[in-house]
């Protein structure tokens, strides 16, 4: 996918659920921020991918409620990854990328957590995806399988999709989506590649190789 497009593809992951059940005691801004997650310079060297960017979303919404107006500010942490691949008639391409988003878990006075990532499956995770790629269609899954992320078994969803590029060409690719809890915070991992490339072998070591801070107690 071309640079200034991919950051769309998982930006959008967010949330922001305010209710007056929490704002009727809480005084000033609500505010939640992610701890960053990133890829491991090891991992990057043994799958030659690079970093491309690591920046913060911050989502900041106000919520009027019982009479008072509240603002709920909201941090995560997203992380871009490439891979110079051949791409099918376009040639070499940045067109191998690996996105770490973290977001977090959203509890006030012990009740939660209100991201409604904590629901979403993976087939709700790469919908959300397609809506926000709009060069992304066709998405079909076809498999699952086990890797290990954050010291965690994760199941990661695989699916068919076609990538449009910039030049109107269409690529078959792959997209791998899963998501682990860790510490107070949520983070997803998403993939995307050409189907005519094996890069699921690569996939699994930058899994294997993400790396998220925690100052919670659970993990």
């Amino acid at each position: 996918m071309e640079r200034r497009r991919r950051s769309a593809a998982v930006v959008a992951l967010v949330l922001l659920v305010a209710t007056s059940g929490c704002m009727g005691f809480l005084s000033g801004p609500i505010t939640f921020e992610a701890n960053k997650a990133t890829e491991s310079q090891q991992a990057l060297q043994q799958t030659n991918y690079e970093e491309e960017n690591v920046s913060q979303s911050v989502i900041e919404r106000k919520f009027s409620a019982a009479g008072q107006t509240k603002t709920v500010k909201v941090t995560n942490w997203v992380a871009q990854y490439h891979r110079t691949v051949s791409v099918p008639v376009l040639g070499e391409r940045e067109a191998a990328v690996f996105v770490l988003f973290s977001t977090p878990k959203v509890t006030v006075a012990g009740q939660g957590p209100f991201n409604p990532v904590a629901d979403y499956n993976n087939e709700e995770l790469v919908q959300l995806v397609q809506q926000q790629y709009k060069g992304l269609k066709d998405v079909q899954q076809v498999g699952n399988y086990s890797a290990t992320m954050l010291g965690k078994e994760t199941d990661v969803g695989k699916f068919s999709a076609k990538a449009t590029f910039k030049n109107g060409q269409s690529v078959d690719v792959y997209v791998h989506v899963t998501k682990v809890e860790h510490g107070d915070d949520y983070v997803v991992a998403v993939a995307v590649h050409p189907q005519n490339i094996d890069e699921q072998q690569k996939i699994l070591r930058l899994l294997e190789g993400a790396q998220h801070a925690t100052n919670s107690s659970s993990s």
